[in-house]
Order: C-alpha cells, then structure tokens, then sequence
C-alpha cells in the first residue's frame, strides 16, 4: 500500500510507513492540543511533489492568522506558500448554503489538480448544517469525490472520543488520529493516539509529545524488543568494584541481566551503583547513570568524597550522565535519550537512580510497569547490564513493589540493603534472589568509608529480624 508521509519519522514508525495514499482521515482533538501543527507538518512534508497542497481554513481561524503563526516553525517555508502549498478560506463561500460544500470541493480540485486536501476545521462545517440528514448526504458525495479524484484528504476538527461512536464522519474517515493534552502534577502532558487505520498496521496505545520548533517531537510508545533467533545468554560475569559483594553471587553479576537494589533512604544504593560503573570504566566499558536524585554538581561532591576524580570518571567515551528533574521529566522522553545514548556511545553499564522518580513521571502505575518491562527487555538484547535503584522502608518486604504492585520478577536479581538503627548505625546488604546463580542468602554488614563501600565476610552482630 503507498503510503503519504507525515513529514514525522516517529510519527510514520507509528502509522507503519505513513497514511494510506488517497484515504480520508480525521485529526481531532480540543483547542491547543497541536492539531493544526501536525496537519500543517503533513503538508510541507508533501509539497513540491507535481501536485500542490490544498489547505481550506473555515470559520475556525482566519487565514491571515494561521499563515503568520505559521511562519514560527521550522519546517515552514514561506516560499513555498502560494505554489506549493495553497491556501483557501471557505468561510464566505459556505456561511449561507454549507450543503453546497462538495460543489465548492469539485470546483477547486478541478482548479488545483491536488495531492492533499486539509480541512480546518472540518467540524466547524457539520455545525453550519441544517440538519443531520443534509450532513450525512454531504459526506457522502464528498466522499466519492475525493476518492474518485486521487486525492489523500485530512480533516481537522475539535471532536473529543465520545463523538467517535455519534458523529457519521467518523464512519466515512480511513484513519482517525487523536491529540490529548493531560494534567499530570503540575505540568501538561500531550499524547497521540491512533484510533483507526482502515486495512493497515499500527502502534496502538499513547504516545507522548512535546510541542518544539520544529513542530510535533513524538516519543512512540515503548514496547518489548523482538528477540533476535541468533540471541545468545551470555555467561560472563562482572565484578561490582565492591570489596567483598561479589563473592555473595558466585564471582559477579551475569553480563545483560538486571537487578532491583533495594532500600532505605541512606543505606547505600547511589554509592553501590556507582561503584558498579566505576569498575565498569576501569575495565573499559563505558556506562550510564540516569539519575533523577543528585544534579551533576551534587553528583561530583559524591564522586570526590570518594576520593575519586570526577573529570577522569565522567570523561568522554568512559561515564555518561543523564540527567533529568523528577519535576519536570517526562518517562518517554527519558526512556528514548537513554536508549539512543546507549546505540550511540556502546554503553555497557546502566545504572536508574531512582525507579520511584520515573514512576512519579508515568501517567499510571499499569503503564509505568509496563515500560520498565519493556525497558529491561531492550536493555537485555542490548546485553546491557543494568541496576535499578529504589527506596524502601524497613518496613517493605523485600520484594519490590511500586503503588502497590510487585515488580520484582521484573529483575534478574535483588539487592536487599537494610538499615539497623540501634546504639549504633549498622548496614547490612543480603541477596535475596540471584536468577540463574548460586548466591548466599545471609546478611553481611555494608561499611561506607572514605574510600568508598566494603561488604564484610559475615556479620554475626545484625539481629535477625
């Protein structure tokens, strides 16, 4: 099936290549939700082609307006306006007779010869009808008309979901589009949905967007790899750069797998993490560090306070940080930086300080599990090794649960650190699971010094609990 490009290439990887050519789809969505922006991206993505772009304004917004806000994004230029892309004001022609709007049609398709047709608004149109039975007889004929003139058609309109089901051109329309925008916190968050494409695949689901310079920057929805037939466990292990921590799994962690460090507030789970990347880059595999708790400043007191040298650690080619606000970061945009940094730089190592920030981020709790699983799948056949860092209390089982839902089985393995608070300050890390691995189950005590973390042999002082 040809197919007409959205100017987009998240947006075709969404679509499976695009809209069909010469099919008729509807844009909804309510006022400021990036409806026209996407439309008019569609459109200088498909000028110069032979046949122009035929964009029709209605009583929604006046032409002159549209054109000079037009000219503040990047993929505009003005001088294809005129030629290329034409632009029609329907609102004089139609105000008083609306029924007569697949004449008014035929007349400048006969006139223009063109590849695209965009409505906006199309709703606007259905409201000057007199009636629903005049609406019905209209979208039928402009139906036939545009298909019997090879032309891919958009129509723009301000419908929410429930006129999906009431509206008859819905019926009428190949592909339906939705544009959301949600208050997540104190920040809005925008989503395209596809709701239909007639005989084509698509990724369903909701996908995050940003509103840029360039027009619409679209973060398609995660979703688990396909596992490659000639994908291979590896049997390889790493060592943490832990004295003492490595000899409770065999001798180290399984290159590619995953694993929960689990624990409270102070009880170690950065200072491990970062061990774990630090020996990383000693052994030369570059890693990353997606961290969400310390800001690079705060980040580099850390490092030095190790007696470690934060220009030689965070060097190029050796450890990535990325960083993000937990009050402004968006899951998708986070998911889709760290993915890109890790094909880019080789990245070995993955360190996600902390799982809780990210799950703040989502739009539930359900989507939010299944991206961390989606994730952890990609980081797998990427054979990345990869340690996810979340808080919990003493009074948490030790099993990794987020809003109520366990998500332990998510990871390979499970670091459970605890904190003894008596006379004395004690820490203690334990394994509690280790797939695929012989591991000791029993506590050891975990010391923070000067020179970083040390797990002793066994720790007969720590009362069971």
């Amino acid at each position: 099936m040809e197919r007409i490009s959205t100017g987009n290439a998240a947006a075709d990887g969404i679509l499976d290549g695009g809209f069909p050519r010469a099919s008729i789809n509807i844009i909804m969505g309510l006022p400021g939700t990036g409806k026209t922006i996407l439309t008019q991206q569609i459109a200088f993505a498909n000028a110069g082609h032979g046949r122009p772009v035929l964009y029709l304004t209605t009583l929604s917004e006046p032409l002159a307006k549209l054109i000079n806000y037009l000219q503040t994004y990047r993929f505009a230029d003005p001088a294809r306006i005129g030629t290329e892309i034409l632009y029609e004001d329907l609102a004089a022609d139609l105000a008083d007779a609306p029924e007569k709007l697949p004449e008014r049609m035929l007349a400048l398709i006969q006139q223009h010869r063109p590849s695209l047709i965009i409505v906006d608004s199309f709703k606007a149109l259905s409201d000057l009808m007199p009636d629903p039975v005049t609406w019905r007889r209209v979208l039928y004929q402009l139906a036939g008309l545009l298909s019997a003139y090879d032309t891919t058609s958009f129509w723009v309109g301000e419908y929410t979901v429930d006129a999906v089901g009431q509206r008859p051109e819905f019926a009428v329309a190949d592909g339906i589009v939705e544009l959301t925008r949600e208050l997540l916190g104190s920040r809005d968050t925008r989503y395209l949905r596809i709701l239909k494409v007639r005989g084509s695949n698509f990724l369903d689901g909701l996908h995050a967007f940003r509103i840029t310079a360039e027009g619409l920057e679209i973060y398609p929805r995660l979703v688990s790899p396909r596992i490659a037939e000639d994908y291979a466990v590896s049997t390889e292990r790493l060592q943490s750069g832990i004295v003492g921590l490595d000899p409770m799994i065999e001798s180290g962690w399984l290159r590619g797998t995953s694993t929960l460090v689990l624990g409270p507030s102070g009880a170690g789970k950065t200072a491990l993490g970062l061990h774990f990347l630090r020996e990383g880059v000693r052994l030369g595999e570059p890693g990353l560090l997606v961290g969400f708790q310390e800001s690079p400043v705060q980040l580099a007191r850390v490092i030095r306070n190790f007696g470690w040298v934060p220009e030689d650690l965070l060097a190029r080619g050796k450890l990535d940080l990325l960083y993000a606000s937990p009050v402004e970061m968006q899951i998708d945009t986070v998911v889709r930086e760290m993915l890109l940094r890790i094909e880019v730089q080789g990245i070995q190592r993955v360190v996600i300080d902390a799982v809780a920030d990210l799950e703040r981020s989502a739009r539930d709790s359900l989507r939010f599990r299944d991206y961390l699983y989606a994730l952890s799948q990609h980081l797998a056949a990427r054979n990345v090794t990869t340690l996810f860092l979340m808080e919990a209390t003493g009074q948490d089982r030790p099993t990794g649960t987020i809003s109520g839902r366990e998500v332990s089985y998510l990871s390979d393995n499970i670091v459970w650190l605890e904190m003894h608070l008596e006379h004395d300050l004690r820490r203690s890390v334990r394994i509690v699971k280790a797939r695929g691995s012989a591991h000791q189950s029993r506590r050891h005590a975990l010391r923070i010094t000067a020179q970083g973390l040390v797990v002793e042999p066994e720790d007969e002082r720590c009362p069971p609990r």
